[in-house]
Order: structure tokens, then sequence, then C-alpha cells
């Protein structure tokens, strides 16, 4: 080769190690720069949960650059909803939403959440937890580690059970009912004359299929995604309990964000929160007639057979008075509708 060729090609392979080395630092640093978010929730694939992370995560990442990514868990298959409360505390999970229930055991006055009946309808909830009452209870696990979005949604729960049609508080009595591990929603089961054993989410189904309980209560959506159909004959839809899901990123991630990271993801987490809600919304009746489909004795009560529901459970609230805190109470139930 001749000398001249020869340093031509020293240089053109000099250069082009150069633009390669440029390229692969670049890449890194990108990658550097990239947050990836840890989300966990218990609910399966079909549920809005998912398709909600879903849509959050691609706002966020369009609205980045890329800078954020979601890492999505669901099934439960990262945490249970306590957990996953003491996970963001300590900053190993980033982002979740759980039902109130679970909070009751960090924050008091979430126990509010959990009394019978308070509303008759989806809207009707949407707008409480949507505005003052909703802002004071997101603002109150932020001492915890808890930095509060949005309060997402999982509907109104139904009981299920597989020994007898549930049409009047009577034929509660000894039923072994599934509840979370929320004093007011076992004090509710109690009040219509069943037992409550509360059992953690991820094991509901063996103790439905090994009848370590007779029954439980869920939202719809639940009931379908879990497949309670395979474990429980009837289904009554009682709406006893509305499940609000407020939706909180760990404080610690919070912290490392910047101004404008922490504002995408806020706007995000309203979008995605409107577009899960809807989604819920417009299922609803097509799941039931699924679970129908699955063999399960759908019993839709009256208005006159859901009043003494309603009447049977009218007082619970009284027991957890002093839990609360009397002045948190009378301004939660003072702005129901």
């Amino acid at each position: 080769m001749k000398p001249k060729h020869f340093g031509r090609l020293v240089l053109f392979l000099l250069l082009f190690t150069m633009v390669l080395s440029q390229f692969f630092y670049n890449c890194v640093v990108a990658e550097a720069q990239t947050i990836t978010l840890t989300v966990s929730h218990v609910l399966g694939t079909t549920h809005p949960y998912q398709p909600g992370f879903e849509k959050m995560a691609e706002i966020v990442e369009a609205r980045t650059n890329g800078e954020i990514k979601f890492k999505i868990f669901h099934s439960a298959s990262l945490a249970e909803e306590e957990e996953a409360i003491e996970a963001l505390q300590m900053g190993t999970i980033d982002i979740t939403t759980v039902s109130a229930a679970p909070l009751t055991g960090f924050v008091k006055e979430y126990m509010a959440c959990d009394f019978p009946f308070m509303f008759s309808s989806p809207q009707e909830a949407f707008n409480f937890y949507d505005g003052e009452i909703g802002d004071i209870l997101l603002e109150k696990t932020t001492p915890i580690g808890l930095i509060g979005l949005c309060w997402w949604e999982n509907g109104f729960r139904n009981l299920t059970n597989s020994i007898r049609p549930i049409i009047s508080p009577e034929d509660m009595k000894g039923l072994k009912i599934r509840t979370m591990n929320s004093p007011v929603h076992m004090a509710s089961v109690r009040a219509l004359g069943a037992s409550a054993v509360p059992i953690a989410f991820g094991e509901l189904y063996s103790a439905l299929q090994q009848g370590v309980v007779d029954g439980q209560e869920n939202p719809v959506a639940n009931i379908h995604a879990m497949r309670f159909y395979e474990v429980q004959k009837y289904l009554t839809l009682t709406r006893h309990f509305h499940d609000p899901s407020p939706t909180f990123i760990s404080a610690k991630t919070w912290n490392k964000l910047s101004e404008e990271q922490r504002k995408i993801i806020k706007e995000a987490s309203i979008e995605a929160r409107d577009y899960m809600r809807q989604l819920g919304i417009d299922q609803e009746d097509s799941l039931i007639e699924d679970l129908k489909k699955n063999g399960m004795e759908v019993i839709d009560l009256t208005p006159e057979q859901l009043d003494a529901f309603k009447e049977a459970t009218k007082n619970v609230w009284k027991d957890f008075e002093d839990k609360i805190g009397k002045d948190f109470l009378d301004k939660f139930l003072n702005a129901l509708p």
C-alpha cells in the first residue's frame, strides 16, 4: 500500500473511531438521563387500572421526550396494597393506586371513605373526592412519605357467595364474608349479620375455592378480572361501599424530580384518571352479562330491598367518631351529597 493511501486509511479509521465513540457516549448519557418509574397495582390486565397506567405512561413519556418511562407490575406481582404503601415510603416502588381501606392503618381519616351507602352514582363520588375533602385526605399522606396525585376509581362493591342468593340482610346470617382489612368494612358486614374475615386480595381466590370463607365483596370489575365466577355462584348488586383509589407517588421519588417533571406526572395522572373512570363505567354492564354467561346468578335489588341493607348499616359511622376525629368526620359527612 502506498504511504499516501495508508495515511488516508489511518485518518479514516481515526475519524470513524471518534464518531463511533461519540455515538456510544451519547447512548450511555441518554440512558443515564432516563428515569424508569416502578408502578405497582394489585389487579389484572383487564381491570381499568392497567390501561389507566398505560395511558399515564404514554402521556408522561411523550411530554418528557422519553426522559421518564414506566415499568408497570399488575396482579400484585410486586406487592399487595399495604406492602406497596410501605414500599413507596421506602422508595422501592415509585407509584401505586390503592383502595382507601389499606390506608386506614397509616392515616386514620381514611376510615371515613369506607362508610356504607354514601353515594348513589359514580359521578357523585367523583365530585366528592375531586373536591375539598379529597384534597385534604391526599395532603394527610405527605407526612408519611406519600405524595397524593389524584383519586382514581375502583367502583362500587357488591356481595358474592357460594351458599345462597342474598336478597335481604337476613340472608347474610351465618355466612363468612371476606373483607379488606378495614375496621369500617368489617363492622358493616357484622351489622348485616355475617362474620367478617379479612384476607389479602392475592389470597382470596384460593380462600373461596377452599371454603375458608363463603363469600366476599368487590367491584364487578374485580370479580370479573379475578375470575371469582369460578368459585362463587351468587352475585348481589348491593353497591354498599364505594371504593375510591387514591394514587400516590413516593416522596423519595418526587423529591428527585424537577418542577416540570412533577407537573407533567400530576397532569398525566388526572388525564389517566378520567380515562380509566370512564372505562370502568362503560364496561360494567358487559362484565355483568359475562358473569352471567359464566354461570353466576345475578340479583339486582329493588329500592325497597336495598333500603333494608341501608337501614341495617346506618349507624356504623357512630362507632368510629372518636377514632377518626369529630372535627374531620363532621366536615366529611357535611360535604356528602
